[in-house]
């Protein structure tokens, strides 16, 4: 993961790549990751469009919305045992594409 990035639509216009997909991880303090999202188009507008609500972001680009996808599990599963996630739900694989968590098989 690239990062931590101040959260401020500048600093992701600068260090994140325009119309590319991938996975992202937001924070409100530096270590805490609360949010492990992923944007299967522009990973740019998806992360500035939490510029309000947290302080701090990763991001690691993506080749595919199935690599995304993976991508994003492995995320999920680290920070869901640290217990600072905002919102513990599995993520879902993209749509059209058959692919499982490698972690949990979901």
């Amino acid at each position: 993961m690239r990062g931590p990035y101040l959260l401020r639509p500048l600093q992701v216009d600068i260090s994140v790549p325009d119309r590319v997909g991938g996975v992202y991880c937001l924070a409100k303090k530096p270590k805490e990751i609360a949010i492990v999202a992923r944007a299967e188009r522009n990973l740019r507008e998806a992360i500035k469009a939490h510029w309000k609500e947290y302080e701090f972001f990763w991001y690691e680009p993506a080749l595919s919305p199935r690599e995304a996808y993976i991508n994003q599990c492995y995320l999920y599963h680290r920070y869901a045992e640290c217990g600072t996630l905002e919102h513990n739900e599995h993520p879902k694989p993209p749509d059209k594409t058959e692919v499982k968590c490698p972690i949990c098989g979901v």
